[in-house]
């Protein structure tokens, strides 16, 4: 049944070099007012290359530009009632709070969970408890979403609060990184992964990281005795202020990974991108890359950075997006776990 006659995937194969190549596509918005684009790039060579572990290693972690763009700090709010559950005993403690926990109605993979890493605002806001819901379900793996930052607090440690963006863009500044070094969260992370195995039996575990957990969730793609793949969502931190890639974490990256980006992200631009993809297809890492584009009138993109987990629930454009993104997502799980 040819549902949509108007619409079109076209695909290219490379067998020289194993790439498989998704030609650019579009689809006309319910309002004829927009384009989005997502473009496919995906390398399906098996032998992964191994680097020297970035997170183990004495070079620094919190090297990066420390730079917050806008749509950083711009969020929504979304609309739903969670249907997981918090469970204090898989907590990493230290002030930290419970763990929220999706579960899918039919748990098809009891062997393997999915670590999910918020972005900056942390386990607090309700869309990241509807997005796990969401992946949980249709994924059929069970996600387990951290605390990994605690509570906010006037010091600037913990979550960063809910508020006006002008209040948030000097909080974060002279207070919030002060309080929340990276190698932190990377130590933490790892800690959560062995809490996984040894509290709930994990034999098997994937991450997906968003904005700030994007960095963190391409820092344990580089080692394969933690997870088995990697989903990076419009990182944050990767890249400086300059736009340079910050190259030793992918470098360091020998697992099967999924970018999820927005075209021209200021945080993650398209040098850093195009870095990114050239250093793993050297080294022959499977990897896949959607870039998300949605241009108005005017020429700017109305996907934004942030736009999976903080989008509007207003914008048909942004909602597609959305739900494009978090298919994108599960639909890796699902073939990283053979379901």
């Amino acid at each position: 049944v040819q549902v949509r006659k108007d619409k079109a995937v076209v695909s290219t194969q490379s067998t020289g070099e194993q790439t498989h190549k998704t030609k650019p596509f579009h689809f006309t918005s319910l309002f004829n007012r927009s384009l989005l684009l997502l473009k496919f790039e995906s390398n399906h060579l098996l032998t992964p290359s191994t680097h020297p572990s970035l997170l183990n290693s004495t070079q620094p972690t919190n090297k990066m530009s420390h730079d917050i763009h806008k749509h950083c700090v711009s969020i929504e709010l979304h609309s739903g009632e969670p249907k997981g559950k918090l469970e204090e005993d898989i907590s990493l403690g230290e002030g930290l709070g419970a763990t929220y926990v999706a579960t899918p109605s039919v748990q098809v993979r009891k062997d393997k969970a999915v670590f999910y890493i918020t972005d900056l605002f942390g386990i607090t806001i309700v869309n990241h408890k509807l997005l796990a819901d969401a992946i949980a379900e249709e994924s059929g793996l069970t996600v387990y979403v951290p605390d990994l930052l605690g509570k906010p607090e006037p010091s600037g440690k913990g979550a960063v609060p809910v508020g006006e963006q002008a209040d948030l863009f000097k909080y974060l500044k002279e207070k919030w990184f002060a309080q929340n070094p990276l190698p932190t969260t990377s130590q933490r992370c790892q800690d959560f992964i062995k809490v996984l195995k040894e509290k709930r039996g994990f034999t098997s575990v994937a991450v997906v990281g968003f904005c700030w957990g994007g960095r963190f969730a391409a820092e344990l793609a580089s080692h394969p005795e933690f997870i088995d793949g990697a989903v990076i969502v419009h990182p944050g931190f990767l890249a400086d202020h300059n736009g340079n890639l910050n190259k030793d974490i992918v470098e360091a990256i020998n697992k099967p990974t999924l970018w999820v980006l927005v075209k021209d992200d200021m945080a993650f631009p398209e040098g850093a991108r195009k870095a990114a993809h050239e250093i793993l297809e050297k080294n022959k890492v499977p990897n896949t890359f959607i870039d998300f584009e949605s241009k108005d009138g005017s020429g700017k993109n109305r996907i934004e950075h942030g736009f999976a987990i903080r989008g509007s629930e207003s914008d048909p454009i942004v909602v597609q997006a959305r739900k494009e993104a978090k298919d994108h997502v599960v639909k890796f799980f699902r073939q990283l776990y053979h379901i």
